[in-house]
C-alpha cells in the first residue's frame, strides 16, 4: 500500500523551463501548458526534480517514499537530498511579486507559443478572436447609423476615426488583461520586449522586411493586374480618402490609425495572441496558416482576399522564425504606407 506523494506540485508557479523533465532518471514528469503531471508508476521519489526547479513548483515533502524497497536499503539508494540555500520564489507569492520578477528577468523566448515565460492557449487565443470580432460588428454597425450617415461630412471623419480608436483600445485593453490575470509582462508575452537583438539579427531581420515587403507587394501588384484583365476588379473599393477626408488632416490621421497604430494592434492580435495560442495546440505552420485565413477574412475585401492572405502569411512566418513582433510590425506598416500614398496620391493632394 503506498503512502501519499511525496512531490508537492503547484503548477501556477512553473515557468515551463523543462529542467525537472531533463533531470528526472524515469522519464516519469510530464510539464504542460497549465499543468504538472507526475507518472506515479515510474516515479521513486528520489527529489532530483525537486533539486532543480528554482521556482519551487516541485517541492520534495517529509515522508515515507511514493513506491520502492522500505527500510535501510532504501534510504541508502535513494538518501535524501540536503537542503540547500536558495532564494527561491515562495509558493505564497502573490500575483504583484510574480509580475515584478518577470519583468525583471531575461527569459531567452522559445518557439511554439511562449514568450517571455508567458505561454497562449488556444482558449486565450479563441477569446480574443471573438472579442476582436465583436468590436469591429459594433464599430461597421456603429457606422451605418441614421445619425450618424446623416452627419455633415466635416462631423463623419472624426466621428468614423473615433470609433476605429475605440475598436483598436478595446483589443488592446482585453490584451493586457489577458495577459495581467497571469501575472505576467503584456510586452513580453506579446514579442515586443525580449533579449536584445545582435547587430546580426538587426540586419537579419531587415533584409526580410524588406525581402517580404518586395514579395507581398508584388503578388498584390500580379493580382490586382490579373483580376482587372478579367474584369474581376469591382468598380468601387474601400477609398481611404473618403475615410479620412482628402486633404492634409486626413493625411495625417491616415497615416496614424492606418499605418502606426493599425500595424501595432493587429500583430498584437493575430501575430502575438492567436498565431502563439495556435501554434501551441496545432504546430507552426497550421497555425501560420489560419491566422493568415482569419486575418484576410476581418479585411472584408473579397477581391483582395488572396493578397491579404499571403500578406497574413509573411507576417506569421516572420513573427515565428524571428520571435519577436517588431519585424512583422515594420512590414505590415510599410505595406500599408504604400497603399496609403497611393490613394492620397490618386486624390490629388
Amino acid at each position: 500500500m503506498s503512502s501519499a506523494p511525496r512531490l508537492l506540485l503547484t503548477p501556477r508557479l512553473c515557468d515551463r523551463c523543462g529542467a525537472c523533465t531533463t533531470a528526472c532518471p524515469r522519464d516519469a514528469l510530464k510539464v504542460g501548458r497549465t499543468y504538472l503531471k507526475v507518472d506515479w508508476q515510474r516515479c521513486d521519489a528520489c527529489g532530483a526534480c525537486a533539486r532543480v526547479c528554482a521556482r519551487r513548483a516541485i517541492v520534495l515533502r517529509d515522508g515515507p517514499k511514493v513506491r520502492g524497497a522500505s527500510g535501510a536499503g532504501a534510504q541508502a539508494a535513494h538518501p535524501k537530498p540536503t537542503p540547500r540555500k536558495t532564494t527561491d520564489t515562495p509558493r505564497s507569492v502573490s500575483a504583484a511579486k510574480l509580475r515584478e520578477e518577470r519583468a525583471t528577468r531575461s527569459v531567452p523566448t522559445p518557439k511554439g507559443g511562449e514568450r517571455g515565460g508567458f505561454q497562449w492557449t488556444l482558449l486565450e487565443a479563441v477569446a480574443m478572436l471573438s472579442v476582436t470580432f465583436s468590436a469591429f460588428t459594433a464599430k461597421e454597425t456603429a457606422a451605418l447609423l441614421p445619425a450618424v450617415s446623416s452627419m455633415p461630412s466635416t462631423l463623419q471623419v472624426p466621428v468614423r476615426v473615433g470609433m476605429l480608436a475605440l475598436y483598436y483600445l478595446v483589443q488592446v485593453a482585453v490584451l493586457i488583461w489577458l495577459v495581467r490575470r497571469r501575472g505576467s509582462d503584456p510586452l513580453s508575452a506579446l514579442g515586443l520586449r525580449g533579449q536584445r537583438a545582435s547587430f546580426g539579427q538587426t540586419l537579419g531581420s531587415v533584409g526580410l522586411v524588406v525581402g517580404g515587403l518586395v514579395v507581398t507587394r508584388l503578388v498584390t501588384s500580379l493580382y490586382a493586374y490579373v483580376t482587372r484583365s478579367f474584369g474581376l476588379m469591382p468598380s468601387a473599393t474601400t477609398d481611404l480618402t473618403t475615410m479620412f477626408g482628402a486633404n492634409a488632416s486626413g493625411l495625417v490621421l491616415a497615416l496614424a490609425m492606418v499605418v502606426v497604430i493599425g500595424p501595432l494592434v493587429e500583430e498584437a492580435v493575430f501575430r502575438g495572441a492567436l498565431l502563439e495560442g495556435l501554434m501551441a495546440r496545432f504546430g507552426p505552420w497550421p497555425a501560420i496558416v489560419v491566422q493568415a485565413l482569419l486575418f484576410a477574412a476581418f479585411h472584408r475585401s473579397l477581391w483582395m482576399l488572396f493578397p491579404t492572405f499571403a500578406l497574413g502569411v509573411a507576417l506569421g512566418w516572420m513573427a515565428h522564425t524571428r520571435s519577436s513582433l517588431w519585424p512583422p510590425i515594420a512590414l505590415h506598416a510599410l505595406y500599408n504606407a504604400i497603399t496609403v500614398a497611393a490613394a492620397f496620391l490618386v486624390a490629388g493632394l
